[in-house]
């Protein structure tokens, strides 16, 4: 007998996408298509179970056309017999009470979806697949834990009998990824008896095994940063034997490719010419491109580089085009510093230029005028 389940995370469905300008749309539809094949193959293949690890929002608010269409897929995968288990990430649960409630308990109160909405009493959902018993846990993450703390402290160290499943959103212990100044799980908190864990927040694809407990990061769906420009994207099929093993198989999305060019300034000829030639060697309008100036640059080649001209040239070749000036201009010397000075020196500075130039009818009218203003800067503060 055997439990077939989907897992996903960190879908980031609805970033805001500025930086993509007038590609922000198509850019947020990239996400949601990337999503949109989780829940293709899910229909096509027919798990029990889809598992979805939490920043299945990239906000708060998503707009209402995502959450409709989402709405529409997940009724379609409660009606075709696959049940669907939700927890909120880092991006999708409410840290105050202004905010309210995660856009992910629609989905739960609908009766469509199961939503573990409280990280701080992990109760399990219980359920009977093919006569197996199967205890799925949620503890999504809690924005008030204290960074370091656990946040399996309140799981039951000893899981009901039959298969057990963990659903989480944090860092753990022995994967690779930025664990900041926040909670985090020890491999050793986690209770024996867990047969899967499936974990939501790092973006790169890993899994381990501790004990007999199988502990996967399906990944993201979509590329997030030019951080994940070298990463495949996708998803996870498990399968679970009765006896507890699990067998994992990574299934990639069409994620849009995002590609780094670095380049050196060149020392001789045109710049914008040389630019042109390496950005059109990488041509394609489904590709996400970066180039990265570097090097250390004379003022004189400086002025035959324009930014705008290359812009104008690329966008048009590129799904959306960034360059990024990281070159340092050499100058022959160092500029000196500005002598120190007052506004009172300033000043008299000033008139004794006037004064030296003055004929004897202007230097009274002028020293005068020196006194008064000598006067007005010292009230003021000057000195």
């Amino acid at each position: 007998m055997t439990i077939q389940a989907i897992i996903t995370a960190d879908n980031h469905l609805d970033p805001s996408a500025l930086n993509f300008g007038a590609a922000r749309l198509k850019r947020k539809e990239d996400h949601l298509r990337c999503f949109e094949e989780v829940v293709e193959y899910a229909k096509k293949n027919r798990p029990q179970l889809l598992l979805i690890c939490g920043d299945l929002f990239d906000t708060m608010r998503p707009g209402n056309w995502v959450r409709a269409r989402l709405m529409n897929h997940i009724r379609e995968l409660h009606d075709g017999g696959i049940r669907v288990f939700m927890v909120s990430g880092h991006h999708d649960t409410p840290k105050s009470l202004e905010e309210g409630v995660s856009p992910l308990a629609v989905y739960g109160n609908s009766g469509n979806a199961v939503y573990f909405g409280n990280p701080s009493s992990p109760e399990p959902h219980h359920l009977q697949v093919d006569r197996l018993p199967v205890h799925i846990f949620g503890v999504g993450y809690n924005p008030f834990l204290a960074p370091g703390e656990d946040p399996l402290s309140k799981l039951p160290q000893q899981p009901p009998e039959g298969i057990n499943i963990l659903m989480t959103h944090y860092p753990i212990e022995g994967f690779t990824g930025y664990f900041g100044e926040e909670p985090s799980i020890r491999l050793s908190s986690i209770p024996r008896g867990f047969h899967l864990v499936a974990a939501g927040h790092f973006h790169k694809h890993q899994k381990l095994s501790a004990g007999r407990t199988t502990i996967v990061y399906p990944g993201s769906t979509e590329r997030a940063s030019f951080a994940e420009e070298g990463e495949e994207k996708g998803f996870v099929w498990a399968e679970i034997q009765d006896d507890g093993e699990v067998h994992l198989e990574f299934l990639k999305t069409h994620a849009r490719p995002f590609k780094t060019l670095e380049v050196e300034f060149p020392e001789q000829g045109d710049p914008i010419e040389d630019l042109k030639r390496r950005v059109s060697a990488l041509a394609d309008p489904q590709l996400v491109l970066r180039v990265r100036l570097r090097g250390r640059v004379r003022p004189e080649r400086l002025a035959a580089y324009r930014r705008p001209h290359i812009l104008t040239y690329a966008q048009p070749r590129f799904f959306h085009f960034f360059i990024e000036e990281e070159f340092e201009v050499e100058y022959p010397q160092p500029i000196a510093a500005l002598p120190r000075t007052t506004p009172l020196t300033e000043l008299r500075r000033y008139f004794e230029g006037l004064l030296a130039a003055a004929d004897e009818a202007e230097r009274p009218i002028l020293e005068e005028a020196l006194r008064l203003s000598e006067t007005k800067l010292k009230e003021a503060g000057a000195w």
